[in-house]
């Protein structure tokens, strides 16, 4: 880089790395000097060698009846020493291919002796034949088969293997170092030579300076199914105008070549190089559109590498609006280095928001100014209002530095490796000490991530460190140590799993929890999978309830099956250490959410207040300080506390996205529950639902029963939190005995009144308890062990796949790995089996739309043959009778 200073520098001068020379394709004009090139005698006598000594192969080739006569009789004419160039294409098609044992030779060397032989312009259109001729010569690969010489039909399909190879290469290199003459007879000669599509991509390739020929091909390309990388690299090296890209259309991308078994498609040095060489600025949007599909990291780092030369606002740009994606934050790192004061501009309009891209262009931009102080002064009187304003926005968030008195002792001196590149601490969110009025120094924070580095959930920092993190302040670490795991995955280190993972056990908190949780349930199956089951590992480490939700909602709601497992494992050693079942546990790990003790949160703006508590579906309900119930809280205003106001709608934003988590399946835990006719010890009933402040709305619009010595009491939670019966009157029950919730066949004849009662109160239940339909076996039904009911019925997979939130489970894979029934436990060791039609197969059970139900089974055991069982129907309960038969109706009704 130029020790001129940055505003004075020429940022709109397009400057290639000197590695790329090597690699870049000559042409005349271009910006990369096309280097000497003339014939090597040394190369030309060799190639005199070869053709005498494979001159008995090339006569018997010739001589086959199997080989087509056009190019048998073009073939001799050269050899008897007339100039034709088809016959000299076949000759050196067939040595080549004799010599190399491989019909795919693509020899060099007989560039360099038809230029010296016969001209450079000869050696041209013999060029321009080479890939529509086939030789078959005996070789290992072909013994069996005659030797031949035949047209290529390859011509029409799109492979250039002469042409795209080393031999191509050298022809392209010859031409472009030719005279002006010779070159002008070149291209007159060319024309003659164009007849198929592919074979005028090659000539566009041989001689890409005649740009008419190349309009004429990006303005017709061929059409998808003949397009292959072949022939999208020859016209790539061609392009040099934005108009040729866009008139390419779809085609406008770089693919991988993943359809052609002989090369490694567009994405290659060589391709993207002489793009860059040849169009410039205006290969821009085709490289970003590129990345939008590159999946492998040698792939994106070399398009990052190519956008990022490239001196335009727009490429600037296209670079930033990727800056949350693989491999893009180094690439961007260095284009900010070599485009100092674009950087500026561009970062600035990136930073503003709160996206995470926002986020990233932010710590750039902070990094960028504190690099280069004398940077903003020397070019912010050039810049726009806007650009001006996300700077100073920038800098007035920046808290002031902790002098080194305060710095816990620990942070002063470290390690010798520091922070990586990639975790560069100025570009990183500031960790703030306790008070939140100083941050760390940017030394400091470096030795805080080289601390990081060492410790695990299972390798404890240093007794130093451990005391470092107790000074700083907790809400600040956690998002430092979440940006720092972001950080890591967007540069392409996520296929190592390791420490930047493990240190949010040590800089996390709740909101890491469910981030990481968030990070599990959605993550794809088809994706590397190990870093979310590390994930789940980290998560079980934190221990904390709303570390230990996560877990339960991954075990209920990730799709891949190993994250579902993994999950469950880990909740079992919580709840194993914790001397709790998986139920007990889940009982104890809803959080609170901040509310009061009421239930409620109340919101203070300043000058008005609002009071928010939750529907019976647990949606939350905004009420003003008049008691007026509001469809949703309102933005703060201009009268508003700008402190408070804006703090107060950031804690509702975040509580109504955490409930919004939770409150679907809390509701459904609780119908299972009522239909397992699940107990709690009465002190339980108390503590983790009546004085839970989110339960509680739940808990107060259903009907319980206590049991104790027999006797059974139906209740209600009033709104002061007292118990109820039926006639209203207060309740009061011992401590000891059980609680559940009521079913309605437990109330018998009082449950009219219990619904009157609630109808009252307008207290609408969570889901149908006291409205619930009741239903039991025929006689003729429970003496059997199977049911009829369902069978014959069509219904579409997901309402099937359904029952899996009820608790039931798909059945052993068949053939081809298709589940072919779903099964549930219910009370007395008994096995319910439903059949299906035809089937979830195992890797997308969705994959077929609809579902015929079969028989219902009672069995003993899950791994019981139904048809053989000796269970009956009889050995159920009425509770369970019912609830089995309600699913079944619901299941088989038809849909709204």
């Amino acid at each position: 880089m130029s020790d001129q200073l940055p505003a004075l520098r020429d940022e709109n001068a397009l400057i290639t790395p000197d590695r790329w020379r090597e690699h870049v394709l000559p042409r005349r004009g271009g910006l990369t000097p096309v280097p000497e090139a003339t014939p090597q005698a040394s190369i030309c006598d060799e190639v005199r060698t070869n053709l005498s000594a494979a001159r008995p192969i090339i006569d018997a080739v010739l001589d086959d009846p199997a080989s087509n006569r056009g190019l048998v009789e073009a073939a001799r004419a050269y050899l008897r020493g007339d100039l034709d160039p088809l016959g000299a294409a076949v000759v050196a098609t067939v040595e080549t291919v004799a010599r190399q044992q491989s019909r795919f030779g693509t020899d060099a060397d007989w560039a360099d002796f038809l230029v010296a032989e016969h001209g450079v312009a000869f050696a041209a259109c013999a060029f321009a034949e080479l890939d529509g001729i086939w030789a078959d010569c005996d070789t290992e690969m072909s013994k069996d088969k005659p030797r031949k010489v035949q047209h290529d039909g390859w011509w029409d399909t799109g492979y250039a293997h002469w042409a795209t190879g080393p031999a191509g290469r050298r022809m392209r290199a010859l031409l472009a170092a030719a005279g002006d003459d010779d070159h002008a007879e070149a291209v007159e000669r060319l024309a003659e030579h164009r007849r198929k599509w592919l074979q005028r991509l090659v000539v566009c390739f041989l001689v890409p300076s005649w740009q008419d020929w190349v309009d004429e091909c990006c303005a017709a390309p061929p059409k998808r199914g003949d397009w292959c990388a072949d022939g999208a690299k020859l016209l790539w090296s061609s392009i040099e105008t934005v108009e040729q890209i866009e008139r390419l259309g779809d085609w406008a991308r770089f693919g991988d070549g993943e359809h052609h078994q002989y090369g490694d498609g567009e994405r290659h040095p060589s391709v993207i190089y002489t793009v860059i060489d040849g169009a410039g600025v205006a290969a821009a949007p085709a490289l970003a559109r590129s990345l939008n599909d590159a999946t492998e990291a040698k792939d994106r780092r070399l398009l990052l590498e190519a956008l990022g030369v490239l001196p335009s606002d727009e490429a600037f740009l296209l670079m930033g609006e990727r800056l949350d994606q693989r491999n893009v934050l180094p690439a961007m790192a260095e284009m900010i280095e070599r485009f100092p004061v674009r950087a500026l501009r561009v970062l600035a309009e990136l930073s503003v928001g709160t996206s995470k891209r926002a986020r990233l262009a932010a710590g750039l931009l902070n990094a960028h100014l504190l690099a280069r102080p004398d940077l903003a002064a020397e070019a912010l009187p050039g810049l726009g209002d806007d650009v001006k304003a996300a700077i100073q926005a920038v800098e007035e968030t920046r808290v002031a530095e902790a002098p080194a008195s305060d710095v816990p002792k620990a942070l002063l001196k470290g390690g010798t490796k520091g922070a990586p590149d990639w975790a560069a601490p100025t570009a990183m969110p500031q960790v703030l000490l306790k008070g939140r009025e100083r941050a760390l120094p940017a030394a400091a924070t470096g030795h805080l991530i080289e601390a990081l580095a060492k410790a695990s959930p299972r390798r404890e920092p240093g007794v130093g460190v451990k005391t470092a993190l107790d000074a700083l302040d907790p809400g600040s670490l956690a998002e430092f140590g979440w940006a720092l795991f972001e950080r890591w995955r967007i540069c392409g280190e996520s296929t190592r799993i390791g420490w930047a993972l493990s240190q949010l056990y040590w800089t996390g908190d709740d909101e890491t929890a469910r981030r990481l949780g968030g990070m599990a349930r959605s993550w794809p199956g088809q994706d590397g999978i190990k870093l979310p089951l590390n994930g789940l590992d980290v998560l079980a480490a934190i221990g904390t309830d709303v570390a230990v939700m996560q877990l339960h909602l991954v075990s209920e709601k990730a799709r891949p099956k190993r994250l579902k497992k993994k999950a469950l494992q880990l909740l079992d050693q919580v709840a194993e250490e914790r001397g709790l079942t998986l139920e007990q546990l889940a009982d104890r790990m809803v959080p609170d959410f901040g509310l009061d003790a009421d239930g409620s949160m109340t919101l203070d703006y300043g000058p008005r207040r609002f009071v928010v508590g939750f529907d019976e579906q647990l949606k939350p309900q905004v009420t003003d300080d008049k008691g007026k119930i509001r469809k949703a809280l309102p933005k703060p205003g201009a009268k508003d506390d700008q402190e408070l106001a804006p703090a107060a709608y950031r804690a509702f934003t975040g509580l109504k996205k955490d409930v919004r988590t939770v409150a679907a399946d809390q509701i459904r835990r609780m119908e299972r529950a009522m239909s397992e006719q699940r107990r709690w010890e009465a002190r339980e009933f108390q503590s983790l639902f009546v004085e839970h402040p989110l339960l509680w709305h739940i808990v107060k619009r259903l009907v319980w029963v206590h049991e104790e010595g027999g006797k059974a009491t139906a209740l209600r939670v009033a709104e002061d939190r007292t118990l109820a019966d039926v006639h209203d009157e207060i309740l009061t029950l011992p401590e000891t005995g059980n609680v559940r919730i009521a079913h309605p066949l437990h109330l018998g004849e009082t449950v009219g009144a219990w619904g009157e009662g609630f109808a009252d109160y307008e207290i609408l239940q969570p889901f149908q308890q006291l409205g619930r339909p009741i239903d039991a076996f025929t006689e003729e039904e429970r003496g059997g062990n199977r049911l009829s009911r369902v069978e014959d019925i069509t219904v579409s997979t997901g309402k099937v796949l359904g029952l899996e939130r009820q608790g039931w489970v798909r059945g052993t894979p068949q053939d081809a790995g298709v589940q072919c029934w779903m099964t549930r436990d219910v009370p007395g060791g008994r096995t319910i089996t439903l059949e299906v039609s035809p089937g979830f197969p195992v890797m997308s059970p969705g994959e077929w739309a609809e579902q015929t139900l079969g028989t219902v089974w009672i069995t003993e055991s899950p791994d019981s043959y139904w048809r053989d069982s000796q269970a009956r129907f009889s050995e159920l309960d009425e509770v369970t009778a019912s609830e089995l038969l309600l699913t079944l109706s619901t299941l088989a009704e038809p849909a709204q």
